[in-house]
């Protein structure tokens, strides 16, 4: 499974404007759900903030990939923000994060859940697509940097 087959354009925000971490991740939790046409949307966000009250899942060069596995859904779901602002999210570098993935999974399926948060982590290590996806002035640019980017750098 690859990350273009779970994003799109309809599932990017480009314009967060809360700099606020656990609001940002109730409000990308209740889009995601909304988006899908989830009716545990109330649980996906509560288990998204208990994940991240765990441990930030900032990981880096304003990058963070929330996630949590949930019962009940029957596949891996993805939504994508951004936010020009910055948002302290406790990431391990200490810097503000620009860009939220936020991936759900079925309880039951570890394999693809690793897979999309290996690729993710691999791509976005690559300083050339995290300034063309800050940069993006619209989600067709961004879904098109996120497909180019995973055709370059993922086999």
């Amino acid at each position: 499974m690859k990350i273009q087959d779970l994003l799109q354009k309809s599932s990017i925000l480009i314009d967060l404007k809360s700099t606020e971490k656990d609001q940002v991740l109730r409000q990308t939790a209740k889009f995601m759900a909304s988006l899908y046409g989830l009716d545990n949307g109330e649980q996906i966000s509560r288990l998204i903030l208990e994940r991240e009250s765990d441990m930030s899942t900032g990981i880096g060069y304003g990058i963070a990939i929330p996630h949590a596995r949930i019962t009940g859904i029957d596949r891996l779901y993805m939504v994508a923000a951004r936010s020009v602002n910055g948002i302290e999210f406790g990431a391990i570098d200490d810097q503000p994060v620009h860009l939220i993935f936020m991936l759900i999974s079925p309880a039951n399926t570890s394999t693809e859940h690793t897979q999309i948060l290996s690729s993710l982590s691999s791509i976005m290590a690559y300083e050339d697509v995290r300034e063309k996806l800050f940069s993006a002035e619209t989600v067709e640019q961004f879904l098109d940097i996120i497909k180019k980017s995973e055709e370059k750098y993922i086999e």
